[in-house]
């Protein structure tokens, strides 16, 4: 059982904590859409780590800070049409949506690089200034400030921008407090940050106001990158994700357990969900991962099977069964749970080859047929 679908597809496991002043997330409503678009700004000569090291922090955050198997994040592009465009003069790329079809944002991010470009097209501009007025969070990168400033949302603000820069938008923006040595600036709505790899640390800070400080810890340690956020800071996070109610709260402290390896203590959390309501598939899904890395193959079998009643885990939770079968010796059951779980939508092919769990079945004809047309 490979931990990297796991961890991306697990439950949020923080509380997310606000910045300065900028207020604590609450828990949507109701019927609310949890996933919050993030649409990453794309134009000829955008700084190439000013949008990919963003795009990064919240798609890998997507899937640490789900509701159960909603992604907290859905993360696309927009240029100002479809037509290909070049990054820093060597990286051509192909922006999802235009703005004439992009779904409505609720976070802009405001990459930096030819940021003029896009301040001399008023289409853009104005684009800009319509979804980022109904936006809930605009974050700008390195230069992409001058962006912001420009279609009004640094007025009466703080921000900071790239190092060699900072003069420039003390000029150009005088009623906009500029900071020089800040690798962001929060001001609730609008997160501008300094240049290039900044834009790393003000995602991994907006993750955490929104998401809480194990996502993006958990986030900033799949990527592998040293995030320290200043003590006055991290004192106001939250640990536990904000957005999730009582039941959300307890999946995600049974998760942190587990991360932990006190899974002895996440087994019983999730097994106390479970037992509360025998229809909480996601509560079934991680007993039964708990009971797996434990290696209580016969205990972990049946939470799967409870799990597998329901979507949108169905998927996950027979690709679980099928390794969980292998590892007890139960060929024709793993077999059999593969094919379901195909037909269920799991079919990333990388964990069908690599998983080590499914090494009992892996040269079986049916599972080989199986892979192949994956």
């Amino acid at each position: 059982m490979s931990p990297t679908p796991r961890a991306l597809l697990a439950p949020a496991l923080t509380l997310a904590l606000t910045a300065g002043a900028a207020p604590a997330a609450e828990p949507p409503p109701p019927g609310e859409r949890y996933t919050k678009n993030v649409a990453i700004v794309l134009y000829d000569g955008v700084e190439v780590l000013d949008f990919a090291g963003p795009a990064e922090v919240f798609a890998a955050a997507a899937g640490y800070g789900a509701r159960a198997q909603e992604p907290a994040f859905d993360v696309y592009t927009v240029g100002r049409t479809r037509a290909p465009l070049v990054s820093q003069g060597f990286l051509d790329i192909v922006p999802d949506y235009s703005i004439e079809d992009s779904p409505r944002p609720d976070i802009v991010v405001l990459p930096g690089g030819g940021a003029d470009r896009v301040r001399r097209d008023p289409v853009w501009m104005r684009w800009i200034e319509e979804v980022g007025r109904d936006a809930d969070q605009i974050l700008t990168v390195c230069t992409g400030a001058f962006i912001a400033g420009q279609a009004g949302f640094l007025e009466g603000t703080e921000a900071t921008t790239w190092y060699g820069a900072i003069a420039r938008l003390t000029r150009e923006f005088p009623e906009t407090v500029v900071h020089t040595g800040r690798r962001f600036v929060d001001n609730g709505k609008v997160v501008t940050t300094a240049g290039v790899s900044a834009g790393i640390d003000g995602s991994l800070h907006l993750v955490a106001r929104l998401l809480g400080r194990y996502v993006a810890d958990r986030t900033a340690e799949y990527m592998e990158y040293k995030w320290s956020p200043e003590s006055y800071q991290s004192s106001r996070y939250t640990q536990l994700n904000p957005r999730l109610d009582a039941r959300g709260r307890a999946l995600q402290q049974g998760s942190i357990a587990a991360h932990e390896g006190d899974l002895a203590a996440a087994t019983a959390i999730f097994r106390s969900l479970a037992e509360a309501d025998a229809g909480d598939a996601e509560a079934w899904l991680q007993l039964g991962r708990t009971l797996h890395a434990q290696r209580r193959h016969a205990e972990a079998i049946p939470a799967y099977l409870e799990a597998a009643k329901a979507e949108p885990q169905r998927g996950d939770a027979l690709f679980s069964l099928a390794c969980a079968y292998a590892l007890a010796g139960q060929r024709s059951e793993a077999l059999a749970a593969a094919e379901l779980a195909v037909a269920a939508g799991f079919r990333a092919r990388y964990f069908w080859e690599n998983d080590e769990d499914l090494a009992a079945i892996r040269d079986d004809p049916r599972f080989q047929a199986l892979v192949a047309a994956l």
